[in-house]
């Protein structure tokens, strides 16, 4: 790996942030303007869950979309931890209704590196594939178990991968 790789990453890094904020303001916004209802996630948990992998306290916030097709909805977020990691993504997420207000949710999303922090995970570029099961105790709050894990998919020489076990609260078009 380039050894400069780190200070010209670090530079780019306030870019990306702005870009990831704008971007999420924008969707909201043209939701808003439509009259749709997008949801907002906040979610923590343990990040890290293999010994070889320092284990931080994740923080995440995700925004899903006010659009479906079908059980197919846009998500983008951002992970950090206490460790210093940060990570913004944007995919799909595929909510299949179960029994009841429960629902069980797969979802895929590429992402970028922000800040490594105390795991290098191999790459600045990453894919987070996750699970989630949530119920839905009113119409517009959405509480439930997720499950990722983030790994850059054997493009750089190592490839560690992270799980990140989180309780996630939902709220808005859920």
């Amino acid at each position: 790996m380039d050894p400069n790789f780190e200070m010209v990453h670090q530079r780019r890094v306030p870019r990306r942030r702005i870009a990831s904020v704008s971007a999420a303001f924008l969707l909201v916004a043209a939701a808003s303007a439509r009259g749709d209802r997008a949801a907002v996630a906040i979610a923590t948990g343990q990040y890290g869950m293999r010994k070889e992998i320092p284990h931080s306290l994740g923080m995440e916030l995700e925004l899903r979309g006010p659009w479906h097709w079908a059980v197919v909805r846009p998500v983008a977020g951002l992970l950090t931890t206490t460790g210093g990691a940060a990570y913004v993504y944007s995919g799909v997420a595929f909510e299949i209704p179960l029994a009841g207000s429960l629902r069980l949710t797969p979802a895929f999303a590429p992402g970028i590196v922000l800040a490594r922090g105390d795991g290098d995970l191999g790459h600045v570029v990453e894919f987070r594939s996750s699970l989630e099961l949530s119920v839905a105790p009113d119409p517009t709050v959405r509480v439930g178990v997720g499950f990722s894990h983030i790994s850059n998919a054997h493009l750089g020489t190592r490839n560690p991968g992270v799980e990140v076990l989180t309780l996630r609260v939902a709220f808005g078009a859920t």
